[in-house]
């Protein structure tokens, strides 16, 4: 038996109270506050959004506020912030009587309760959550010290997800840095005895621009009738526009994006329907179209974007961009070593993405066992003496 079954057998042995939320807390909607009203400070300004929206000098909230966005795209997102705040297009969530509810046991039900929150997103236009509403939530109310055991256990959980998240993503990022370097340096050929002829893109590609979408054999989803991907600016899977049942280009090629992501290369070894927005490169000459890549992925930041108009890439600003050009084997052994490299980011980019959700699911799951009593007589459910964290 652990420590908190023992508790609700002593404090409460014939069941845990419920109360509606707005029982035991008020819902108090902040002051609006623009960013050129506010003074340079370090007070956050805690608004519609999931960090804060700039920062001022002036807090209107004490610290260990729970505060839940109003509208917005993020209406409903609930945080908690343990320094002072200026809370402005939002409301605070706060605890009549500390002495019978637990501010952070509180946090961590309206944290579970995070769907029924976004359920309650009202009307058309732009999304609101109201206190209103959220005041009828029924939360149960165990003795304090069984709350501030709660919220010890949570509390442990979210420090240790939190610790293994920011390890995780540090490492993915050195990795990433280290292939950035590794890549840079080898196709500087800098100090290098390799020899290396200068050409532009023009001379080694076949430079086209997107055209239009072919409105005549259109899918949004992939048919068998339609199985050819209509590509945008746009990266990964998100450049997928539609499909289509002709392509337009048929050998492998490389494509850049022209608007938005500016800039951006991708590798692509199968048929496709290039749109507006996106340039394609299709070799005309002898190399090594993954070396290309390579290359042109170093070099995707480094493009002069005028100033005035709409941002954007054309053919006539990449076509006279230099490209080195070594023995093929060369290119082969380039293409070798980054695809090395290229496979461990991979790799970590997929498995420490789900090692964090797995951390985090589980930190769910927990905690919703925890905030979860039996109705008729109190008590946790029955599998949560065997499998609480100790993290």
């Amino acid at each position: 038996m652990n420590k908190i079954e023992e508790l609700i057998q002593q404090l409460c042995p014939n069941g845990v109270e419920y109360k509606e939320l707005g029982e035991v807390c008020a819902f108090n909607r902040g002051q609006s506050l623009s960013s050129k009203n506010a003074v340079e400070g370090d007070i956050p300004v805690i608004s519609g959004g999931q960090k804060p929206a700039f920062m001022h000098n002036v807090a209107n909230r004490p610290a260990n506020t729970i505060v839940i966005a109003g509208s917005g795209a993020y209406a409903g997102f609930v945080s908690y912030w343990d320094k002072p705040i200026f809370c402005s297009d939002a409301f605070s969530v706060d605890v009549i009587d500390e002495s019978q509810t637990n501010t952070r046991y509180v946090y961590h039900y309206l944290l579970n309760n995070q769907e029924k929150i976004y359920s309650k997103k009202r009307g058309a236009g732009i999304p609101h959550v109201y206190g209103k509403d959220l005041s009828k939530f029924i939360i149960p109310l165990p003795p304090l010290e069984i709350q501030k055991e709660i919220v010890k256990t949570l509390d442990k959980f979210t420090k240790y997800v939190t610790e293994l998240t920011s390890e995780l993503t540090s490492e993915l990022t050195f990795r990433k840095q280290q292939y950035s370097y590794y890549r840079d340096k080898l196709l500087s050929f800098e100090d290098s005895d390799v020899k290396v002829e200068w050409k532009t893109l023009d001379d080694m590609f076949e430079i086209i621009a997107g055209g239009d979408v072919p409105k005549d054999a259109f899918s949004e989803y992939k048919t068998s009738d339609y199985s050819i991907p209509i590509l945008s600016n746009g990266i990964g899977e998100n450049a997928i526009y539609g499909w289509t049942n002709i392509a337009k280009i048929e050998k492998p090629s490389l494509t850049i994006s022209a608007r938005g992501t500016i800039g951006w290369t991708s590798f692509q070894d199968k048929p496709f329907v290039p749109i507006v927005r996106l340039l394609v490169l299709t070799p005309k000459s002898n190399i090594n179209l993954k070396y290309a890549y390579y290359f042109m992925k170093s070099i995707e930041c480094n493009y002069d974007i005028p100033q005035s108009g709409i941002p954007q890439l054309t053919k006539p600003m990449i076509r006279n961009k230099l490209i080195p050009i070594p023995p093929l084997h060369i290119q082969e052994k380039i293409v070798e070593v980054l695809d090395n490299f290229d496979k461990v980011c991979n790799d970590l980019n997929i498995g420490l993405p789900k090692e964090i959700e797995q951390r985090q699911q589980q930190y769910e799951y927990y905690r919703d066992l925890l905030l979860t009593f039996d109705v008729n007589n109190g008590s946790l459910p029955a599998c949560l003496p065997a499998c609480l964290p100790n993290p």
